[in-house]
């Protein structure tokens, strides 16, 4: 029974040991917040886009037309997804088809920029002859968004500061960023960094 008792109550010091660690871990100095609802008020102001295009194929000729509308970027833990309907019109025959692409986020520590880009987003164009599925076309609609989302990183605009001292001589405090982080979360990209000021560059 002793050891049953000693055995909980390490495990109860380690656990509130682990928790007052996490909850005394210093927070990052900057941190810039992407929201998935700013990419997305891009994406409606796109609103829907369509094209046209013949096509020949199997024995059949003719051109088809189609529709995406309603495209939204979904930012999760680890992964940016866009998805969109498509309304397809094939001569006489006519469906609707998802759209799934994946979103590219990147940090450039370099240039202080954190980019959004829509990579290959597909839907299939096809038609059905004597009850068969003929495939005509895939169409990529991220060639529509291709104009990368550029917003700036956490990093101060000045790389250092003049302070004026009593002797009327000046001292120069450089500023530099550390320990860039950039993560995905449930509707938003976060990227943090650490500001450190010296003496030197």
């Amino acid at each position: 029974m002793k050891t049953k008792i000693s055995s909980i109550s390490l495990i109860v010091i380690l656990t509130l040991s682990f928790n007052l660690h996490a909850q005394t871990a210093p927070e990052p100095d900057a941190t810039v917040i992407v929201h998935q609802n700013t990419l997305n008020s891009f994406m409606k102001a796109v609103g829907p886009i369509s094209g046209e295009k013949d096509f020949s194929v199997a024995g059949a000729k003719g051109k088809y037309h189609w529709t995406v509308k309603d495209a939204i970027i979904t930012i999760a833990p680890g992964a940016a997804r866009l998805t969109a309907n498509a309304k397809v019109k094939v001569g006489p025959f006519d469906y609707d088809s998802g759209v799934k692409g994946e979103v590219a986020v990147k940090y450039n520590q370099e240039a202080n920029l954190i980019s959004v880009k829509v990579q290959k987003a597909e839907f299939e164009v096809y038609t059905k002859l004597l009850g068969k599925k003929i495939h005509i076309a895939d169409v990529d609609i991220s060639q529509f968004y291709r104009p990368e989302f550029e917003f700036a990183g956490p990093q101060p605009v000045q790389s250092q500061i003049s302070v004026a001292l009593p002797d009327g001589s000046t001292k120069i405090v450089y500023i530099k960023t550390v320990d860039h982080k950039m993560e995905l979360r449930t509707e938003k990209i976060v990227v943090t960094s650490t500001v450190v000021f010296g003496n030197t560059p």
